[in-house]
């Protein structure tokens, strides 16, 4: 249906004696049999033409020829046929140059599986090699590789990422290229850094992403990371079967030996979010806490971590175990998580018999940290050890509790 929208872009501007090609990731995905997401579309009309052919338009990057066309509600990037100044910060180029000819603006792209255009029937146009690449399984740089990554050093990362998303070896020239041009990715914004990682981890084949970071030493210039790809070692290869990021990002610091100190500092160089941060931070604190071995699946008491943690953080725990173990899968451990949870009587605070109120006036004391330590240790007595969850029970426990503190 989306691919039938976009040749309706195709053939407008054709109709107006205009070139129009769908290029980059979208034909390489059609001819991998891949699922094909995004759409561009390149041509010989300028910006100008564009938004007087659609006027359901967004001038999304007008200095760089990309006009957002809409067609029933999908939006489809169309830019015009361009070659790129200098690069003065290794990632974006001064300026850029509108030109008539495909070919210009095919040699300005990363990759030669990135640098092909097929018309709305089928042709393709491929001038350095691409389909031949593809079925290679290589990833190669279109021209000199040095200086496509001199241009856009990020173009290292998107190398590795490519590689094992589509489980492709990496061309000798160009692999030499990454490992003397590594050091520009200190130019380069951590935040595309993180996402490119984020998408490398999350690839089938992440094993092969990781090896080649190492090999590449890409991420020498951050000692943390650059460490963590290091020491995990084959253990990445679990990753795959992990559903969140957050868990995959845990598992990788784990395996590399990192503390939750580290784990956060980590987190912190990549500016991720206070929430993946926190998260990040508590599973490799439990994972160290609870000594996991690998596939060496042990008993876990889920009482206490259910009531400290929570019900959520122990299910993606509970998750990472079994990644853990995953050679020797404990296949009770879910069950025993889900029985120990519904058997709590009580499960948060709030739950209890009692508020903070009820203590103050009961044991006639001032309101200080007193009152959330005895609340804890209240609901500890009574979701594991049989405390009944009445008010004249409860602030007798809390009397005995204050009492053994005082003396």
């Amino acid at each position: 249906m989306v691919v039938e929208l976009a040749k309706r872009v195709l053939e407008t501007l054709e109709e107006n004696e205009f070139e129009a090609y769908f290029v980059g990731g979208c034909v390489r995905d059609w001819l991998l049999n891949r699922p094909v997401h995004d759409i561009d579309i390149c041509t010989n009309a300028h910006p100008g033409d564009v938004m007087r052919l659609f006027p359901d338009h967004v001038p999304t990057g007008l200095k760089h020829g990309t006009v957002s066309v809409k067609i029933e509600k999908q939006l489809f990037e169309v830019t015009t046929y361009r070659t790129e100044g200098k690069y003065e910060d290794y990632r974006r180029p001064v300026d850029v140059q509108f030109v008539a000819q495909l070919r210009l603006d095919l040699e300005r792209r990363d990759f030669t599986i990135n640098a092909m255009a097929m018309d709305r029937n089928g042709n393709l146009q491929d001038p350095f090699g691409g389909r031949a690449d593809l079925k290679a399984c290589l990833i190669r740089a279109v021209g000199t590789a040095s200086e496509r990554f001199q241009e856009d050093a990020l173009r290292l990362l998107r190398g590795v990422r490519f590689a094992a998303q589509l489980g492709f070896s990496i061309e000798e020239e160009t692999l030499s290229a990454m490992k003397d041009t590594a050091p520009l990715l200190s130019y380069i914004a951590v935040e595309r850094v993180r996402e490119e990682l984020n998408k490398t981890i999350s690839s089938s084949g992440v094993q092969l992403g990781c090896q080649l970071l190492t090999k590449t030493r890409l991420l020498a210039f951050s000692p943390g990371l650059d460490r963590m790809f290091d020491q995990s070692g084959e253990q990445v290869r679990r990753l795959t079967r992990l559903p969140t990021l957050v868990q995959k990002w845990s598992l990788l610091m784990y395996a590399a030996g990192f503390t939750h100190k580290e784990a956060k500092e980590v987190c912190g160089y990549l500016r991720m979010s206070n929430r993946e941060t926190d998260m990040i931070v508590s599973f490799v604190r439990l994972l160290c806490l609870l000594g996991v071995e690998w596939d060496r699946p042990q008993e876990v008491d889920w009482g206490p971590l259910l009531l400290a943690e929570g019900w959520e953080t122990c299910q993606a725990l509970e998750e990472l175990l079994q990644t853990c173990w995953s050679n020797e899968r404990d296949t009770q451990s879910e069950q025993v998580l889900e029985t120990v949870y519904e058997q709590m009587p009580v499960k948060k605070v709030k739950e209890l018999a009692v508020s903070g109120l009820d203590l103050q006036i009961a044991l006639q004391k001032k309101p200080g940290e007193w009152i959330m330590q005895v609340l804890n240790v209240l609901l500890v007595q009574t979701a594991l050890h049989g405390l009944p969850n009445t008010p004249e029970a409860l602030i007798e426990a809390a009397k005995k509790e204050v009492a053994n503190h005082e003396h």
